[in-house]
């Protein structure tokens, strides 16, 4: 007789290895051969806050496909760490290793070709990789440069600002129905109380200030060879003009931009909206076409 148990259902992150509650890695098989020299060695993914782990599988799924031989490092964000400095300090520090058993620190300028992509979705995105220069700067030992090798950066929805809209679309991801129209007071409230504590200086602006970290080419993201803003105007979380704003600051700082902004898509979908475009552009920005 048959059994009718079912089998479990594979788990999305399932083919990654798991170094942290927080940190997943990719590590291609040997079957896929040394690989192409024109593919990233290391893909960073530093995925929004609370991303379903079946939402963010999906862009490592099509990095394997895009490119087979690199590795995939994620990088999730959880609310639990993403305004702690000392649990994010512990989340991100065991990215560093990682990084530099790929692409040696001894040779971080050694080649202008980057050799490292950096994806970043959204606030929760940015703050990983803006307290990755800091890891990587404290890890670095004699003759070992302190900023990270070459790269690439996608900006996937940020960097953002702080505003009352931005911050109740934020909480209220996740709610619907009649728990959505209870919370929505209250989580005005404490929007009103947040951004009133911020514009008086008794909290700090983390968006702001990891926004500004992208931008610092003297001391945190020397090395960064261009970028791309993927971005739209319906997104109710991270305003367009703060992404338009934080890329006119790069361009005067030296950075080689470019601006995507999609049409009609919301916060960190703009990949589900055009897929052919959305990758077009990830694959050109890397390539430097």
């Amino acid at each position: 007789m048959a059994s009718s148990t079912k089998p479990a259902k594979e788990k999305p992150l399932s083919s990654m290895e798991k170094l942290s509650p927080e940190l997943f890695l990719h590590r291609p098989s040997s079957s896929t051969g040394p690989g192409d020299s024109a593919h990233p060695k290391l893909i960073i993914v530093a995925g929004w806050t609370n991303a379903l782990d079946g939402h963010i599988a999906k862009y490592i799924e099509k990095y394997k496909t895009l490119y087979p031989s690199s590795q995939i490092l994620l990088i999730k964000s959880t609310s639990k760490v993403l305004f702690n400095p000392p649990l994010l300090k512990k989340a991100i520090e065991p990215m560093v290793p990682v990084v530099k058993s790929r692409i040696p620190a001894d040779a971080s300028t050694s080649s202008p070709s980057p050799a490292l992509l950096i994806h970043i979705l959204s606030n929760g995105g940015s703050s990983s990789i803006s307290n990755l220069y800091d890891a990587y700067a404290s890890s670095a030992g004699e003759n070992e440069s302190p900023h990270l090798p070459p790269h690439v950066t996608i900006f996937d929805s940020s960097p953002g600002e702080v505003t009352l809209g931005g911050l109740v679309a934020f909480f209220q991801v996740g709610l619907s129905g009649v728990t959505r129209l209870l919370a929505t007071p209250l989580i005005y409230l404490v929007g009103i109380v947040w951004t009133s504590a911020i514009a008086v200086g008794w909290h700090k602006d983390w968006l702001t200030f990891w926004g500004k970290t992208h931008n610092d080419k003297e001391s945190k993201n020397p090395h960064e060879i261009r970028r791309t803003y993927i971005y739209s105007e319906t997104d109710a979380l991270v305003e367009y003009k703060a992404v338009e704003a934080h890329a006119a600051k790069a361009e005067k700082e030296g950075f080689q931009v470019r601006l995507e902004k999609f049409d009609g898509s919301a916060h960190v979908t703009h990949a589900r909206h055009d897929e052919a475009r959305y990758w077009d552009v990830v694959g050109q920005t890397w390539k430097g076409s």
